[in-house]
């Protein structure tokens, strides 16, 4: 009588080594070092615009209230929707050379502490039509 042989397989190892794994780390940690500034940037973009957008509601509110009552009004608030959510804090003041509110009104946004912009700082918008930034790209603040 002849014999069989029944002849098991080695199992054979499942998973990834750890060379692997720490290839795929660093690629990853090298991807995250390129795109974070990237990000970080469109996310100033956006506070940046909430910071004009919010001067302009309350331009627009300065002069429906000018229009009425024929002076402005003093004003200190937020640039969020809802309140507190805000990153700039909205202030009025005299324009420029002007002792007094009440002809000439100068809003002015302000980032607040966590919301810190390197390239633009203080937000501003006049009644006479000015506007302009504080900060190293005063040029670029209002494209």
């Amino acid at each position: 009588m002849n014999a069989i042989r029944i002849v098991q397989a080695q199992p054979q190892a499942r998973g990834f080594t750890l060379i692997e794994v720490m290839m795929v780390v660093a690629i990853l940690a090298i991807l995250a070092a390129i795109s974070y500034p990237s990000y970080m940037e469109q996310v100033r973009k956006s506070w940046r615009s909430e910071a004009r957008t919010a001067l302009m509601q309350q331009m627009q509110h300065q002069e429906r209230h000018y229009t009425q009552v024929g002076r402005y009004r003093r004003y200190v608030g937020d640039s969020g929707e809802s309140g507190a959510t805000g990153k700039y804090l909205i202030e009025s003041g005299n324009c420029e050379g002007r002792s007094n509110i009440d002809s000439c009104i100068r809003l002015t946004a302000s980032p607040k502490p966590d919301y810190a912009d390197p390239h633009f700082g203080m937000f501003w918008l006049d009644s006479t039509g000015g506007r302009g930034c504080d900060g190293a790209q005063r040029v670029k603040c209002w494209q």
